[in-house]
């Protein structure tokens, strides 16, 4: 458990911890089992179908029981200066709603199972939280592998959707998740959208986004991290964000078109960094005129029933745009306590397919407010501010802030399952930033550094010159100066004081300094 500490620890006598350039300690090396452990987390993390079934509507994945093993060290680590305060703060008013809808005479059976199965989700942040500082190479390389088995089976999609089958369907069984096998020929037929192995293409897109522009951030060289990636680590993080975002595109997701957006922004960040050498020049060109146009072309073609005119775009963003005005609305008609502590964990759900024939809220965070309430949104303002002081000690770094904004609309306008572990692992790395990435140095202060050095290391020159140019002209001036007496001997540090008496071999008197002639 030393590698999990926080990396603020001084070197130990093992030398497990090491300081780097910026004088922070980073774990020296890492341990197999660590590795193998954090490999596997980031791949469980990203498997929400394997799990397993309990009760009717609720089922354990595999990624929260390795969660819940990875959450012992809780008790025996030291919280402060810490993230992981943001769990039990975004519990605290479910709790408080939960509590208020018993005492209301709601279904508190359904809310305490919303409960716990929404804690375990969020331990995923916590295990995160934990672990990513010591083993962050180790997920995303887990990240990496479980986004190529999405590709893979995304790609296998598309032509199964041709041939008129939909491949691996024994596999999507989750009870929390939309029903896939139940709606297999409705998803052949019309859909015929690829989402791996995801509930449907939005939890595709919500979940892959953040790691694909953490990829491409760390390929450019916009962000790095506090342990060096091997060359292996370095192609399989390249592929998984080229095949990812091609999978996002295939799947005509709308959350596509947000990270193409934030893709483009880093793309224009790199392009003002970059220097003006041969193998910059190319990769610029390359990416202009090469791979940026052949992106927007075929982005275009496959969002354009999305994000166009034609029925299945209109129909689905209308539909998620009345889903959130309605829990609004269902919030702002409820009495005192309601306003306060919300609808009650869960029963946003319920209240939609009674009133109105909707499945849900297709929100995360707009759901978490009106089912919590006023008590809610404080938290919410609370872990806002939080996530900007951690933007501050970052220097501001661009990539922290589009990171955010995607995440933030992902979680917002396009999934409302809660249970995607994805999204908890993206929110503790970007609440970790600076125990896990290198801080950054904006491009105007690193060169206004360099200037200021260069012009110290003039002045010091300059000083230079000047004294040894003094020291000469006095040297010269005291040699073309006839000593009083040059055959006697001096003494540095008088001035031309002759030594009478000079002791010689045969037992000399003592000596005696006399008076300048």
């Amino acid at each position: 458990m030393i590698a999990a500490l926080p990396p603020t620890r001084l070197i130990d006598q093992q030398g497990r911890y090491r300081a780097d350039e910026n004088g922070v300690t980073v774990p020296a090396r890492t341990s197999r089992w660590l590795n193998w452990l954090g490999g596997l987390f980031g791949f469980l993390c990203f498997m929400p179908y394997l799990a397993i079934n309990a009760g009717n509507n609720t089922a354990i994945q595999a990624g929260n029981l390795l969660t819940l093993l990875m959450c012992l060290p809780l008790p025996f680590i030291a919280w402060r200066r810490r993230s992981l305060w943001i769990v039990p703060a975004l519990m605290a008013p479910r709790f408080l709603s939960t509590l208020a809808l018993g005492m209301n005479g709601g279904d508190i059976d359904l809310a305490t199972k919303n409960v716990i199965t929404i804690g375990l989700s969020l331990l995923a942040m916590m295990a995160t939280q934990i672990f990513a500082p010591a083993a962050i190479l180790a997920i995303l390389s887990g990240v990496a592998v479980a986004a190529l088995v999405h590709v893979l089976v995304g790609c296998w999609q598309i032509v199964a959707f041709q041939a008129g089958y939909l491949p691996l369907e024994w596999f999507y069984t989750n009870q929390s998740f939309l029903s896939v096998q139940e709606n297999a020929d409705i998803i052949i037929r019309y859909i015929q959208r690829p989402f791996g192995l995801f509930p449907e293409p939005s939890a595709l897109g919500a979940s892959l986004a953040p790691f694909v522009l953490l990829w491409f951030a760390m390929a450019t060289g916009l962000l790095r991290l506090r342990q060096a990636p091997s060359r292996r680590q370095t192609i399989l993080f390249s592929s998984a964000a080229l095949g990812s975002l091609a999978i996002m595109i295939a799947s005509r997701s709308g959350h596509a078109a947000i990270t193409l957006a934030g893709l483009l922004v880093l793309a224009v960040i790199w392009f003002k960094r970059s220097r003006a050498t041969p193998g910059h020049v190319s990769a610029i060109f390359m990416v202009l005129a090469v791979a940026l146009p052949l992106l927007i072309y075929f982005a275009v073609n496959s969002l354009q029933d999305r994000l166009g005119g034609s029925e299945m775009g209109n129909s689905s963003w209308a539909e998620r745009s009345s889903s959130l005005l309605i829990g609004l609305k269902l919030l702002a008609q409820g009495n005192f306590s309601t306003l306060f502590f919300g609808l009650g964990t869960g029963m946003t759900s319920p209240l939609m397919q009674q009133h109105y024939g909707m499945e849900a809220i297709w929100s995360i965070s707009l759901t978490y407010i009106y089912e919590t309430g006023i008590v809610g949104l404080l938290v919410c303002v609370l872990l806002v501010g939080d996530t900007l002081k951690v933007w501050r000690k970052s220097r501001f770094d661009p990539v922290f802030m589009v990171v955010l904004l995607v995440w933030l609309v992902g979680v917002t306008i396009t999934t409302s399952y809660t249970q995607l572990l994805p999204l908890w692992v993206a929110l503790a790395m970007l609440t970790n930033w600076m125990d896990i990435f290198q801080p950054h140095c904006p491009y105007n202060a690193l060169q206004i550094r360099q200037q200021r050095l260069a012009q110290d290391s003039r002045n010091m020159n300059e000083r230079l010159a000047n004294r040894n140019t003094a020291r000469s002209a006095s040297q010269s001036q005291d040699a073309s100066a006839t000593p009083p007496d040059s055959n006697a001997p001096t003494m540095s540090g008088w001035r031309n004081r002759s030594v009478i008496d000079a002791p010689d071999n045969t037992g000399s008197p003592k000596r005696r300094w006399s008076n300048p002639k």
